[in-house]
């Protein structure tokens, strides 16, 4: 279906962060939770997904002073926390890149990227997906995953020493990467060490939780049992042992295999 005439207006008026996301009842067709616009940085990209209408299209951003604010004065802003981060200018929607895209779904965690739990974008230097960590609301640092041979494959751009948190349930799985975080269950918590060391950091964060469940890649077993052991003192934890890596299973293989061992 062509879209009319009066939809760009419609999506211009639309009070949507930058590299924000918005979903809604599609105003051509009136189905339900269809309508979606990407601000990508540069434009607003919009779509039905209902089949009967598809309406499409795109169009430049106003770059009044409430949209040029944010991308080009906050981003170099340095946060005031004890660890400041300063997100590059290349970091731009996750929607920018179709092979990011692919590689975010492809691990189970674009879900959890649509319902807004985590903030993924596109580093287009470095040709990276970008997880940000975040201490409540506040980007404290970000990790990329290259999506070609760069080396390394996951790159810490910051320093912080803290892990990148999916949720904010009473229950949460620890794990090595981001994109395995991502994948756990919408009822756990997905928290990244991004790798196999447990910081005092770590520990300051894990040891709020009710229960923990440390499920490592199976290359790791070994160090998984110590952060176990270390865990232990500060919260019931237990371990699990992999046999493939919870970002690599199927949805309904993953999320059986989480249930199983929460429940036990």
């Amino acid at each position: 279906m062509k879209s009319p005439n009066w939809l760009k207006g419609y999506v211009e008026t639309l009070d949507i962060p930058y590299l924000g996301r918005y979903r809604s009842d599609c105003p051509v067709c009136q189905k339900k939770n269809t309508f979606s616009v990407t601000d990508d940085g540069l434009q607003r990209l919009w779509f039905c997904f209902h089949a009967d209408c598809n309406v499409s299209g795109k169009t430049g951003i106003n770059l009044s002073r409430k949209h040029t604010g944010s991308p080009f004065r906050n981003h170099l802003e340095k946060l005031s926390t004890d660890k400041t981060f300063e997100v590059p200018l290349t970091f731009v929607s996750l929607s920018r890149s179709l092979d990011a895209e692919l590689y975010v779904r492809s691990v189970g965690a674009y879900d959890s990227y649509m319902s807004g739990e985590v903030d993924i974008r596109y580093d287009f230097r470095e040709n990276r997906v970008v997880f940000l960590v975040k201490n409540d609301s506040q980007i404290v640092d970000a990790c990329g995953r290259s999506l070609n041979q760069r080396k390394p494959k996951w790159r810490r751009y910051g320093n912080s020493g803290y892990p990148f948190i999916k949720g904010a349930r009473c229950k949460v799985f620890v794990v090595e990467d981001c994109s395995s975080a991502c994948s756990v269950s919408s009822d756990i918590t997905g928290i990244a060490l991004m790798g196999t060391n447990l910081l005092d950091t770590h520990i300051d964060v894990i040891k709020k939780y009710k229960k923990v469940f440390v499920a490592l890649d199976k290359d790791a077993t070994d160090k998984a049992i110590k952060i176990v052991r270390k865990l232990k003192q500060y919260v019931p934890t237990k371990l699990v042992v992999l046999h493939k890596d919870i970002k690599n299973m199927e949805r309904q293989e993953r999320d059986e295999f989480i249930q199983y061992h929460v429940n036990r």
